[in-house]
């Protein structure tokens, strides 16, 4: 099937509000496994991609500083005011930071969309022995239950709008083995989940690139869709519950 798609990755600018609104937290099993892999200080960090900080904010937590690095200027507007982090409107392919001065390193939900085995060589560069790099995704959300055929009916129309990215680039374990830059790494696994209302699933969804392309081409005005699509979930029975896999790669220099 030919891809209608536009670039997926300055598509998220766009609802950067909806983004900040919608999209869940990451579980603190994720920066548990960051802090059993890390030994040593926890000095600095950065997080590549941070989009609007939903994992900023955990890292922020953990770490003495913070840098966030995000391209898009329109998510870095609705980036919250944390007192140890530091935001910089940059690709992380062109993040710079001196060798060695960083203890971890994330990219949340992000890392798919940058340039992989440049991005594995700058992190590692930027390490300290011992640092830490974790990118992590969640996968693609699953509405299950009564409203799980309207889910994939509709996830059926939005597959043309996919990125190519999304289909070459999440398996994250691939990018590492294909790297050699870091000996010692280990998959990550866990599941994300939620019980939402069915406007916020249909918010949720709105969030994706591919959904709010398909919108966009399909209506011109996607919360014309994404409303349509909340009734039909509404007339599912509420509240509805979404899954979705979280995975990644937990690298150590």
């Amino acid at each position: 099937m030919t891809s209608s798609a536009p670039d997926g990755s300055s598509a998220f600018g766009g609802h950067a509000s909806l983004y900040q609104r919608r999209r869940p937290s990451y579980p603190q099993s994720v920066f548990d496994a960051l802090e059993r892999a890390l030994e040593g200080p926890r000095e600095r960090a950065a997080d590549l991609g941070a989009g609007s900080g939903q994992a900023t904010k955990e890292l922020a937590k953990r770490f003495a500083h913070v840098t966030a690095i995000e391209p898009d200027a329109r998510m870095v507007s609705e980036f919250p005011a944390i007192e140890n982090v530091d935001v910089v409107n940059l690709g992380s392919e062109q993040a710079t930071f001196a060798p060695g001065t960083l203890d971890a390193v994330i990219a949340a939900t992000s890392f798919h969309w940058m340039g992989q085995a440049a991005v594995i060589g700058r992190v590692h560069q930027w390490l300290r022995p011992g640092g830490v790099f974790f990118p992590f995704l969640y996968d693609a959300f699953v509405v299950e239950g009564a409203a799980k055929d309207v889910y994939r009916r509709h996830n059926a129309l939005w597959e043309p709008y996919k990125d190519r990215r999304l289909r070459e680039n999440v398996d994250y374990a691939k990018a590492f083995a294909a790297s050699g830059a870091f000996s010692n790494w280990t998959a990550f696994h866990d599941q994300i989940g939620a019980v939402l209302s069915a406007e916020d699933a249909a918010g949720l969804l709105a969030t994706t690139s591919f959904g709010s392309a398909y919108a966009r081409a399909a209506y011109g005005e996607p919360s014309i869709y994404f409303r349509e699509l909340a009734d039909e979930f509404r007339a599912c029975g509420e509240p509805l519950s979404i899954v979705a896999p979280l995975n990644g790669v937990i690298a150590i220099k």
